[in-house]
């Protein structure tokens, strides 16, 4: 999370297609109570000035003393929508700002923007602007800029706040793989049992609490208690699955894109049975040709190996020289 302070930059001034329409209205005036000498037109063209002088103002009032703080995600995935939020902080004693909008830089591509429609003084607002992340990896922030039309959108005001930032997004999640059955592997993981939601009876009771399902009530001990008792499960976290994916390119391929969108959807394959693992008490790791994720628990939270995941590139794979026989030796 970084903060972003106005630095000491000029404001970039444009006016809007109504503040074009609206200029030549008020050329066309005063051409027209020129050559007439008409008082009226006059002070048509004094009240259409005066609003064009008020506009420059307020909004230059509107963006004084506003600080934003951008606020990404602690996830974000590949293929999904997501929302980041920014604050407005305004930190002038008496005036408020009134429509501030923020627009971010993502990988050198502008976002929607966040509006901010009224910040009181001394006051904090929050808005968030949603972008979809095209791909996992990293991704690099960059200039925010601050711009208003207020009040009458003839004027847009706005200044730049540049401070690169970067965050993590993990690879694309399936709706379903296939995750095969697992037993536990001696020596990989210190077994440890608790009770919980598993496949074994661990051979214990307890009454009935809300959530827990039909079929685990024992009946007999209902009926002798005359209070619904369910049976307890045992979740075994000795197993460990290793999930291996090869990130070679091989030296013969033909089609690399063909082959990096295979590459892509077997990360997003171990990345959806990573979390499926984890969730039934499995504990997984990820390896790869060169280098390994760290075993991360069953029943924890798959973050580790979703970054190892995000931040896994392909390896090329260079094609090996003929040797060539040179007077009875092999050469290079």
């Amino acid at each position: 999370m970084r903060i972003f302070r106005r630095r000491r930059t000029r404001r970039q001034f444009r006016l809007t297609r109504e503040g074009r329409a609206f200029l030549l209205v008020t050329v066309g005036v005063g051409f027209a109570a020129v050559n007439t000498a008409n008082n009226l037109l006059y002070l048509v063209l004094g009240l259409l000035l005066s609003l064009l002088l008020v506009s420059g103002v307020l909004s230059d009032l509107a963006l004084w003393k506003v600080r934003m703080k951008r606020r990404p995600p602690a996830r974000m995935f590949a293929g999904v929508r997501t929302v980041v939020e920014v604050a407005a902080t305004n930190e002038k004693r008496w005036l408020a700002s009134v429509s501030v909008e923020t627009v971010d830089e993502v990988d050198g591509i502008e976002t929607e923007s966040a509006l901010f429609l009224r910040v009181k003084p001394g006051e904090t607002e929050t808005a968030g602007y949603s972008f979809e992340p095209a791909r996992r990896g990293v991704i690099q922030f960059g200039s925010l800029r601050v711009r208003t039309r207020y009040p009458f959108g003839l004027i847009e005001k706005s200044y730049p706040t540049f401070e690169p930032d970067e965050a993590i997004v993990y690879p694309r999640l399936l709706d379903h793989v296939a995750t095969p059955s697992v037993q536990p592997v001696p020596g990989d993981v210190a077994p440890t049992h608790r009770t919980g939601r598993g496949n074994e009876f661990a051979g214990s009771v307890r009454f009935y609490r809300e959530g827990d399902e039909a079929r685990d009530i024992h009946w007999k001990r209902t009926a002798s208690r005359g209070e619904l008792v369910v049976r307890e499960h045992e979740q075994d976290t000795s197993a460990l699955v290793t999930l291996r994916i090869d990130d070679r390119i091989p030296p013969d391929t033909s089609d690399e894109s063909a082959w990096h969108q295979r590459f892509e959807q077997t990360i997003s394959e171990l990345a959806t049975l990573t979390a499926s693992y984890l969730s039934r008490g499995v504990s997984v790791r990820v390896q790869a040709s060169n280098s390994q994720s760290p075993v991360v628990s069953g029943g924890t939270a798959p973050d580790p190996i979703w970054r190892f995941l995000a931040l896994l590139n392909a390896i090329r794979v260079d094609t090996p020289k003929p040797r060539k026989r040179i007077s009875g030796r092999w050469a290079a």
